[in-house]
């Protein structure tokens, strides 16, 4: 590298504010990624060292044998410092910490870096790496505009780097087998007519600064930060992140629109702050129109924060039966009492599903002098086996969608949630956020607001 370049990286390094100034440039300095071989390890660095990233570096790259961790990076000291020495005494590296993610990107010889940083830097580090031919994950959401998602897609697509967007769900492997192998290949539930959804917990969990960093704000508005409590509750912020929609429903909404095979062409929404008073709503709900390619079908999705009654999910109603669907213990198939038996029983030799219940102990029967009906019920299945699947990675999903990541950057796989499939629920969900902000208002969706 000649002395000039080198000059330019620094001054840049020294310079960019980043979002203080606005700077918005494509590719600040010319950094080129390791050429990879089948076989070789994927140097990556992680770009934020809280809660999310701290399970990147400890719970997820460690089960991942091709991804190589040599740097970390964080503004706050705490952090970065902790994760660092946590990580070399654990695993006996030589893994290094930085507060600048420029500086990060001149000094050490990346792959591929994993941003779990607040939404609204995600566009400009993203944009910046993929220019600068490193592949990027990031996680959900890609931004807190739609704009900036827009940008980050049409930066892979211009780059031909890969940027995977943290839905895991996307790799979780009974998410999968019910798309690829229950809808898909077998169009076991017919026509899917509804989905309802739901995220709820007791409270908006809020973090304390840890009293030894003694954080200078000066520094802190020159990454974007108004106040201390901003670096740690971004989510809480308009301007940093799009609380519950973003944070929960945009899995939820995402599963929707993977399962129906199509996107909203309307949204109404509304929400409130509830409960703790921040600048986001902690209680909402919405009804999403689709027209999907075997019909009309409708979502409902709410979270509330008061209470964790009835826990996450999403349940998807068909013609021919219906399921409930969640990354816990909640997970159940239903067979409509008016299909017969007979019509599952290949399923079940195929070692799909097994049977939970026996029909035949139902009987139709009178209900009063109403002349209403009660018919039996609906007859309850589970997944037997994972079979027929084009992979199974039997990994918890976080570490399943990253490992997906690191071996498509090796060449070995396909991403499965790419930056362009992702914008389109991102789509959706800005949609939400601008109901809920106008006060419940209908949202139309124009087909060409999809497109990147």
């Amino acid at each position: 590298m000649s002395t000039s370049n080198k000059t330019d990286r620094r001054n840049f390094i020294k310079t960019s504010t980043l979002f203080g100034t606005g700077l918005m440039l494509a590719n600040p300095f010319s950094i080129t990624a390791n050429p990879l071989k089948v076989g070789d390890k994927v140097n990556v660095g992680v770009v934020g060292c809280g809660g999310r990233g701290g399970g990147v570096i400890f719970r997820n790259i460690p089960k991942i044998p091709s991804a190589n961790l040599v740097a970390v990076c964080d503004i706050v000291e705490s952090r970065r410092e902790n994760a660092k020495n946590r990580f070399n005494d654990q695993y006996g590296t030589k893994v290094k910490a930085y507060e600048n993610f420029y500086e990060m990107l001149e000094k050490e010889k990346l792959d591929a870096v994993v941003l779990t940083t607040p939404d609204f830097w995600h566009m400009q580090h993203a944009v910046d790496a993929l220019e600068a031919g490193i592949h990027v994950y990031c996680e959900k959401a890609m931004s807190n505009n739609m704009e900036d998602a827009r940008k980050m897609a049409e930066a892979m697509k211009r780059t031909g780097k890969l940027l995977q967007i943290g839905r895991q769900r996307r790799s979780d492997d009974r998410y999968r087998f019910t798309h690829q192998i229950l809808l898909e290949k077998e169009q076991m539930f017919g026509r899917l007519t509804h989905a309802v959804g739901q995220w709820n917990r007791s409270q908006i969990w809020t973090q304390q600064p840890n009293k030894k960093d003694n954080l200078d704000l000066n520094k802190l508005k020159q990454y974007g930060f108004d106040t201390v409590d901003q670096v740690y509750n971004w989510r809480n912020y308009k301007k940093l992140g799009g609380g519950v929609v973003s944070d929960l429903g945009s899995h939820q909404i995402d599963i929707f629109n993977w399962f129906f095979g199509a996107y909203p062409h309307t949204v109404y929404a509304a929400g409130n702050n509830s409960y703790f008073n921040f600048e986001q709503a902690d209680t909402m709900a919405t009804i999403l129109e689709y027209d999907t390619p075997k019909g009309p079908a409708i979502g409902i999705y709410e979270n509330i924060s008061n209470s964790r009654a009835i826990g996450v999910y999403e349940r998807f109603i068909g013609d021919d039966g219906a399921f409930i669907i969640s990354q816990g213990k909640d997970n159940k198939i239903f067979r409509e009492s008016r299909v017969e038996a007979k019509q599952w029983q290949e399923y079940i030799d195929a070692g799909y599903i097994s049977n939970l219940a026996d029909m035949q102990k139902y009987k139709e029967k009178e209900s009063g002098d109403s002349g209403i009906k009660e018919t039996a019920p609906q007859i309850s299945y589970d997944i037997n086996e994972m079979k027929d699947m084009d992979k199974v990675y039997n990994l918890a999903s976080h570490t399943a969608h990253l490992y997906n990541f690191i071996e498509s950057v090796r060449e070995e796989e396909k991403l499965n949630y790419d930056a362009i499939t992702s914008y389109k629920s991102e789509v959706c969900i800005y949609k939400i956020h601008e109901a809920i902000n106008a006060g419940g208002n209908r949202i139309k969706i124009e087909a060409e607001e999809y497109e990147v």
